[in-house]
């Protein structure tokens, strides 16, 4: 199978010119510049009328002008952000001029000016004019402003990672492999919207698994600044249900910038951490080699007129990390089982510590296992894997004034990434392992056109493109007919190497991973046009946005076969051992499991057809929005946004589903959106917006807001691909036990034909089914809010939050089998489902919801004296039913324990944090050269004692929750329901029954639970616990990073050399990872893993 990308190096340049021709027609603005308003008066009090007021700003020079209203109002539109002088003048009045007005992104920035009685010619200066309380807007969010970007400890350099600075913002469970993926107000990752310049930033691959929900990713020294939007956001936005981060990208000025810089760290620098268990003789430091280094420069091409920017970050990173695997013990693999067992095949039992015989298979693989270091066989093995990263990124941008009313810019951003990650132990038998490729290519132009001092029309051209793969480390290998004699499993060398997926209960995975390979390439496009104007005291904005979306995707799995030994042959009866009925079989699931392995009678085998998707969608957005000024205390904002989002089809029509109705698979054709969708197409998707802020005080506002977000992507992987479905593709599972005549041992391999979509067999095949009315997930949001403005520049602003979420995506079987009638019946699973003709359907049930309340305080002091902070305090709870797919922690998975009792399913969200405290300071020390004590002190003491800074993000996070619960590969099959399904399709999932406490007396990182409080059901007629979902905490985290910053003055003019010395967790405070909450693993109860432990940065940064 060849697997075709799109190219996409050659064609920006084509892309951009062909977006250039066609937008010199519509003159555009831009999207994420900001409003400068605010009233003239004179000395009474009094409004001034038709005052003239210029705006300049201050680094590129570029001025515009308009007067003020009958009522002194002024305002000036798509104002970029940065730092502005606004000068205030009319007859009989003296000049009045206020400096050093700071503009953010997306802001309306209040700047009022009292004129004084005198000549024209007399000039009046002023500095901190700019209000700090919001009090044009009722949007919630926070600002996160260069000097944080640049200065604050930042590990690994990803500036989304700022957005925790956030109130109500936490970490994703996953965000390790992704950049800008945190929870919002309790709701899901991916609900998030990203812009950069104005235009969509969204990542629209399929599954978030390793890959970033941003399609660009700019490095923090490319960021001017960026916006954190998380409540009652104007109608122009939306997209999704979550937040907005809006980020805007740096431009040149009228003076030449630049910088250059190195980050680095390595083991030396590291702290150890924590040691679990006794160390083998073989054990070594992890290690750690990272070098993230690049530079910018910026600055004119013609004054006043054009002006360029331009960045580059390459990282390099060589990292070994301790990881654990269970493994079977030395006396295992020998056949010597601690435990008496039976050969399903023969009959014959062997007694405990009798050797026992096994396939050539079996004997194959066990012989490639690394040897266990410690006795047992939990986490028996340990060793560092290497983990590599070779990534570049760049960005290249163009600003031109064309003239006094019209502007233009472009802007390129490319980014390339090679990752690699060792399997969890060595060997062939390892594979777990993976390669990753990830290219992104991005590009953006734009216009501006003032029509008027009161309209503007405004338009964006925005492209985007990522292919992002992954593959496992033996592809391209001998086959595994080759190496084991195993048949009947694809030889495709773009498919094939290595060990299949091996599944034993209590031991690690065998083999490679089932979802690999993998890739998604996503192309999409972004047309904006709004139009603006100010009406009296109302501002008016209307637009239209289309998004255009292609995606290739292969996501079909497991492509390479995978077997599943759950134990339940090679546990012998009563009989079978020469004892009474009523004796007690030992309980030893990773024995039986292995003993069923050895034997080669393995419980469950899947294989999958091998499709590449191409799949298209269509995204609508139409929206109003009213900025009124009721009057100079009360603003009211009132919005109303359309949204249309096609459902996906595929361009060759290779899409079906499952007709509940017919019980029959329907499949695509050319026709209507329904006949190409199998979905029908939901119009009625309309989002209001209302908010307001009133100014009951001077410097305190009253805010409030409610509002409605649609949800148009879920990124559920091969969970919600209707392309991923039978006939089409043959996801094949058989379910068998040795009695079947069809039963076929593990050397005899894979049936042929199994996935041929000739012989499609739905009693065998997995099926996907999503109802053809399904509604598109929505977010209901709203919060109350008092700002006051303190002294020595203070904002504290404390607000109640609230969001109610429905018709979210809830993974289950549609044909979920019964329960065993009686708890000594065996009947199989297919027997026991409602629907003979059909095995698992998966089934996309829009019953998911989620809500948050929370109490939400900042306190914010803006940049003065050197010294900045944040402190973001929440006290918040968010419950729901279902957790985001791909994105589980702690047990959380998108499946559910019973799909016909939801009810159950209540509980704490995965992403409940009950207190979350993020307090970020940036201190200049006010000693040295330009600054409050010695400012004139010679050059070689200031070397010494001046330029001093001191950083640091403090973190405390409540504990999150831990879902109990025991997954299929555990699960005996007379206690099954679901079947071999994945999570995010709605694979087995149960929780235990609950005795009593569940928390051990004096939980350790070996044993963290009561484990004689928490019990599987041995009932298989009642095989559902009665454990509520989520209803145990594991640990809080507690960080410290710390930042302390020397600069240096060099002889050259304007040059600063930069020394910085930066600790992440530096006080090496042990921060464990949840316990194991598989119920029927040993491991359970067990923590073997922590999060890292202090980790030094040492950097070079020049800057002129």
């Amino acid at each position: 199978m060849n697997i075709p990308t799109f190219r996409f190096r050659g064609s920006t340049a084509v892309l951009v010119a062909l977006a250039s021709i066609s937008l010199q027609t519509l003159l555009q603005a831009q999207f994420d510049a900001a409003e400068v308003l605010g009233t003239i008066r004179d000395g009474s009090g009094g409004v001034v009328a038709k005052a003239s007021v210029m705006l300049t700003n201050q680094d590129t020079g570029i001025q515009t002008s308009t007067q003020t209203d009958e009522n002194g109002n002024y305002t000036f539109s798509n104002v970029k952000i940065g730092a502005y002088t606004i000068t205030a003048e009319a007859a009989g009045f003296s000049k009045m001029t206020a400096t050093d007005i700071r503009v953010n992104v997306n802001a309306r920035q209040r700047v009022d000016l009292s004129l004084q009685v005198g000549a024209v010619n007399q000039a009046i200066e002023v500095t901190g004019a700019a209000s700090m309380v919001e009090s044009d807007s009722s949007e919630r969010g926070q600002v996160v402003n260069r000097i944080t970007i640049v200065e604050l400890p930042l590990n690994g350099r990803a500036y989304s990672d700022l957005a925790l600075l956030t109130t109500g913002v936490i970490k994703s469970p996953s965000a390790s492999s992704r950049e800008g993926s945190f929870n919002v107000n309790g709701l899901r990752s991916t609900y998030n919207n990203y812009l950069l310049d104005g235009i969509d930033n969204n990542a629209y691959g399929t599954s978030n698994q390793g890959f970033a929900n941003q399609a660009a990713q700019p490095s923090p020294d490319s960021v001017a600044e960026f916006k954190v939007i998380t409540n009652n956001y104007s109608a122009e936005y939306g997209h999704s249900g979550g937040a907005t981060v809006d980020v805007a990208m740096r431009s040149g000025t009228n003076q030449i910038h630049g910088t250059a810089y190195d980050f680095l760290r390595n083991t030396e620098l590291n702290a150890i951490g924590y040691t679990f268990g006794a160390r083998p003789a073989t054990f070594m430091k992890p290690t750690l080699q990272q070098n993230q280094f690049g530079g910018t420069i910026s600055g004119p091409i013609v004054k006043n007129r054009l002006f360029f920017f331009a960045d580059y970050e390459g990282l390099r990173v060589l990292q070994r990390s301790r990881t654990f695997a269970s493994l079977p013990s030395l006396s295992d693999r020998a056949g010597n089982l601690p435990v008496a067992v039976v050969n399903p095949l023969t009959g014959v039992v062997y007694q405990a510590h009798q050797p026992i015989p096994m396939t050539a298979f079996a004997q194959h693989v066990l012989n490639d296992l690394p040897a266990p270091q410690i006795d047992g066989r939990s986490n028996n093995f340990q060793q560092l894997s290497l983990n590599q990263n070779y990534a570049d990124k760049y960005d290249v941008k163009l600003d031109y004034q064309i003239n006094d009313r019209m502007s233009s810019f472009l802007r390129l951003s490319q980014s390339m990434s090679d990752q690699s990650s060792d399997s969890s132990f060595p060997g062939p038998s390892g594979g777990n392992g993976a390669l990753t490729h990830i290219y992104n290519d991005t590009a953006a132009i734009g216009y501006t056109w003032t029509v008027s001092p009161n309209s503007v029309l405004e338009s964006r051209v925005g492209v985007a493109h990522t292919a992002a793969g992954k593959k496992p480390p033996f592809t391209g290998g001998p086959d595994m007919l080759q190496v084991y004699g195993v048949p009947g499993l694809p030889s495709d060398p773009v498919i094939s190497g290595g060990l299949l997926p091996i599944s034993l209960s209590g031991f690690t995975g065998l083999g490679r991973q089932a979802t690999s390979p993998q890739f998604q390439n996503p192309l999409s496009f972004d047309y904006k046009v709004n139009f603006s104007k100010i009406m009296g005291r109302h501002a008016v904005k209307v637009g239209y946005e289309f998004i255009p979306i292609r995606v290739q995707v292969l996501d079909v799995n497991p492509m390479y076969g995978a077997d599943s030994y759950l134990g339940s042959f090679s546990k012998p009866s009563c009989a079978q051992l020469g004892l009474a009925s009523n004796c007690s079989v030992p309980v030893d699931a990773a024995s039986y499991s292995l003993a069923d392995f050895l034997f080669g009678a393995r419980s469950a085998y899947s294989l999958a057809t091998d499709v590449i998707g191409n799949y298209r969608q269509h995204e609508h957005f139409l929206y109003v929005q009213d900025d009124f000024h009721v009057s100079s205390k009360l603003t009211v904002n009132i919005g109303l946004r359309w949204e249309f989002a096609t459902p996906r089809w595929e361009r060759d029509n290779v899409l079906s589903n499952f007709d509940p109705t017919s019980n029959t698979m329907l499949l695509a054709k050319n026709g209507s959106l329904y006949d190409r969708t199998l979905i029908n197409p939901d119009y009625k998707d309309f989002a209001p917006r209302v908010g307001f802020a009133y100014s009951f005080m001077p410097k305190t506002v009253v805010r409030g807001g409610y509002g409605i977000s649609y949800v148009h992507q879920n990124r559920m992987g091969s969970g919600d691909l209707l392309g991923i479905n039978g006939p089409q593709v043959v996801i094949s599972t058989v379910n068998q036990t040795p009695s079947d005549p069809t039963f076929v041992p593990s050397q005899q391999g894979y049936p042929l034909g199994l996935t041929d979509p000739k012989n499609f067999n739905p009693r065998s095949a997995n099926v996907l089914y999503i109802p053809r009315d399904l509604r598109t997930p929505y977010v209901q949001s709203w919060f109350f809010s008092i700002q006051r403005e303190l002294p020595w520049k203070l904002l504290l602003d404390l607000g109640y939050i609230g969001n109610h979420s429905v018709a979210l995506p809830v993974m289950g079987d549609y044909n979920q089998a019964a329960p065993q009638p009686t708890p000594t019946s065996n009947l199989s699973l297919q027997a026991r489902r409602p629907d003979q003709a059909f095995s698992a359907v998966s089934w996309l049930d829009p019953a998911g919801f989620s809500s948050y309340n929370a109490l939400q305080v900042k306190l914010e002091r803006r940049l003065s004296g050197g010294l900045l902070f944040l402190n973001s305090f929440t006290w918040s709870k968010a419950i729901d039913n279902s957790t985001q797919a791909l994105d589980g922690l702690n047990g959380n998975q998108a499946s559910v324990q019973d799909i016909h009792n939801l009810a159950s399913e209540r509980g704490l969200s995965a992403y409940d944090k009950k207190f979350v405290d993020v307090f970020s300071v940036v201190y200049q020390v006010p000693v040295g050269r330009g600054r409050k004590f010695g400012s004139s002190m010679p050059g070689f003491f200031d070397q010494f004692v001046g330029g001093w800074e001191v950083s640091a993000i403090n973190s405390a996070l409540s504990a999150p929750p831990i879902d109990l619960r025991a997954w299929s590969g555990s699960v005996p099959p007379q206690f099954q329901t679901v079947g071999n399904l994945a999570e995010w399709k709605g694979g087995e999932a149960f929780r235990p029954n609950v005795f009593g406490p569940v928390l051990a007396a004096d939980p350790t990182v070996d044993n963290f639970y009561n484990k004689d409080n928490v019990k599987l059901s041995t009932d298989p007629s009642h095989p559902f616990g009665n454990a509520p979902r989520n209803f145990v905490r594991a640990l809080p985290l507690n960080q410290l990073d710390l930042g302390i910053h020397k600069e240096f003055h060099l002889p050259l003019e304007r040059m600063r050399l930069q020394f910085r010395g930066e600790m992440f967790n530096a006080l090496n405070h042990t921060n464990f990872t949840g316990p194991n909450s598989d119920v029927a693993s040993t491991a359970f109860g067990t923590i073997r893993s922590t999060y890292a432990p202090r980790q030094i940065q040492f950097a070079l940064k020049l800057m002129f």
